[in-house]
């Protein structure tokens, strides 16, 4: 499809304060309907693959929430061996894809190994090395769980344009180890590793061109072999003019071709929900009047 559109992840749906209240007592879940009610946003925006917004929490107590090992503080903890205890996300995607219509797509997301590493408090290893291929081992699983579901399993290592190591490639590498389609979003300045990045055996890559559009100009530079998803429309409060988002756009067809994915920079989850909404809205309205241009 040219120029799929499609979001990083996270959207801002979350339960109110009294169906959080009343799940105590009813039983049922209270994130369900947050769920839903991002996904009906995508779909109403015109998103064709689209995520179930993440919005059970952030992308750290997810994941680490599901694992064995961790333990959930104010700031979350290592305190034993990192393994699968069972499928993490998987219940959710396949209620998601069950609502989906004829044409649109769903993405799985993963937290990748080495920003969970990252972004916790180790209590336990006394090896890094050990702790993220344990943690890269324990998504693997739920990754392979998520290729037989979804169309695009996808890993988010923003901690990579912070700090990269080597080691992060291998282990990526081994959680995305699944039949299907893979990508990996890594947000931020990533300047400095896009000569590492095109290494990795993933089948796309996605990084905040809105953000940083020099990078435009350092992947010209590149011999690429995966598809690029390109961030056209920002994760500020502001909602860019459609005619902004056609230029962008237009960027992205000049550099990487008309075969690529766009999306927000980055997961909506900190804006308000109708102004996700409509960056959602104006991004698509944008990629029609490009293709329109295009004939």
């Amino acid at each position: 499809m040219e120029l799929m559109t499609t979001v990083v992840g996270s959207y801002p749906s979350l339960p109110s304060r009294s169906s959080l209240g009343s799940s105590y007592h009813t039983g049922e879940d209270p994130f369900i309907k947050s769920m839903e009610r991002a996904v009906e946003a995508q779909v109403e925006a015109g998103i064709s693959l689209v995520s179930d917004g993440q919005t059970r929490g952030d992308m750290i107590s997810i994941f680490a929430r599901g694992l064995r090992g961790f333990r959930i503080r104010e700031r979350v903890q290592m305190i034993s061996k990192v393994s699968y205890k069972g499928p993490i996300t998987v219940d959710d995607q396949k209620r998601v894809k069950d609502m989906l219509p004829p044409g649109v797509e769903l993405k799985g997301i993963i937290t990748g190994p080495y920003t969970l590493m990252n972004s916790v408090q180790d209590l336990f290893y006394d090896s890094d090395t050990e702790c993220l291929f344990d943690i890269a081992e324990a998504l693997h699983q739920e990754a392979m769980e998520l290729s037989s579901i979804c169309s695009v399993v996808q890993l988010d290592e923003p901690f990579l344009s912070v700090d990269y190591d080597e080691e992060a490639k291998e282990a990526v590498e081994k959680v995305l180890d699944v039949d299907g389609k893979t990508a990996l979003h890594v947000c931020g300045d990533v300047a400095e590793i896009v000569h590492e990045l095109v290494e990795f055996d993933v089948d796309i890559l996605d990084h905040e061109f809105t953000q940083h559009p020099h990078l435009y100009e350092v992947y010209k530079d590149t011999d690429l072999s995966q598809d690029i998803a390109a961030g056209v429309v920002s994760t500020d409060g502001m909602v860019e003019k459609v005619e902004t988002i056609v230029e962008r756009i237009q960027k992205v067809i000049d550099v990487f071709g008309v075969d690529s994915l766009i999306d927000p920079d980055c997961g909506l989850r900190n804006l308000p929900e109708e102004i996700a909404r409509e960056k959602l809205k104006k991004m698509v309205i944008a990629r029609e009047m490009v293709l329109d241009e295009r004939g």
